[in-house]
């Protein structure tokens, strides 16, 4: 979004000095890179305001596809976000991760930047997050995230927990979209290890039958340390998937036991 939007910046700022400064003047060749400047931020606030009002449009329906323009709208903000904010992800992994929007994602949370890290990163493989609610209720923006497959999860009521479960197994039963929930339950915001996990969450992957796909994300904590300042580098790793039939048979403390151990194991070698 940013190549876009930079391009428009440079034809307008083309426009501008051709038609309404002298050429032969050194302080119209000076002017030229702020101009720039000052026209790229207010595309970029444009974009902004668009999204705001874009979002009245937004009922508080659950989608049943999310091939539609919030969803759109949201990864390629997400994406002018991170370019404008020097984020760049470096993923590996990612062509394991199956094509069908069939599987459940699950992986180490130490930011709030996870998951908008994880939609990018995976926006091919359809994929949505199960977040706790209060993301979905976010003014303007909670249109977006809903929208988008997204569903709420209230953490302090477990019958409200288990119809979230309910509903992620079914928008991947529907083929709506794949899901993605952090065992955690909470931002680990420890800086080491790993949280203990909720076994609850690989209900989703039980029920629907459907393999794991297990990531390692570091560094999204020090996005709001670096941004608009200096280059910020995110890895996000694929590191296994799990076919449904090795834990067809498995409980679900067996398969967090065995998550856990993957995951774990991976941010020690990091």
């Amino acid at each position: 979004m940013l190549e876009i939007y930079w391009s428009i910046a440079a034809l307008i700022d083309f426009l501008l000095v051709y038609n309404f400064m002298p050429l032969d003047s050194a302080w119209t060749w000076v002017a030229i890179i702020p101009i720039h400047i000052i026209i790229l931020a207010l595309l970029c606030g444009l974009h902004l305001l668009f999204l705001i009002v874009y979002s009245f449009t937004a009922d508080r329906k659950d989608v049943t596809n999310i091939h539609n323009s919030y969803r759109f709208l949201l990864l390629y903000s997400l994406r002018l976000y991170f370019q404008v904010a020097g984020v760049v992800i470096k993923a590996t992994g990612v062509e394991k991760v199956p094509d069908d929007g069939k599987f459940l994602f699950v992986g180490n949370h130490i930011s709030s930047y996870d998951p908008m890290v994880a939609l990018w990163t995976l926006r091919k493989k359809n994929l949505a997050f199960v977040s706790k609610k209060e993301n979905l209720d976010i003014k303007f923006g909670g249109k977006y995230i809903r929208k988008s497959g997204c569903i709420g999860l209230n953490r302090d009521n477990n019958r409200e927990a288990a119809k979230a479960i309910n509903a992620a197994v079914k928008n991947i039963t529907d083929g709506v979209c794949a899901m993605g929930i952090y065992p955690e339950g909470w931002v680990n915001k420890t800086g080491e290890g790993l949280l203990p996990f909720r076994n609850g969450s690989f209900k989703v992957a039980k029920k629907a039958k459907v393999p794991i796909v297990i990531g390692v994300i570091n560094n999204t904590r020090s996005i709001d340390k670096n941004r608009f300042r200096r280059r910020t580098e995110i890895r996000f790793n694929i590191i296994d998937v799990i076919p449904y039939e090795k834990i067809a048979d498995l409980k679900t403390s067996e398969i967090s036991e065995m998550v856990y151990e993957k995951i774990y194991n991976a941010l020690e070698k990091k």
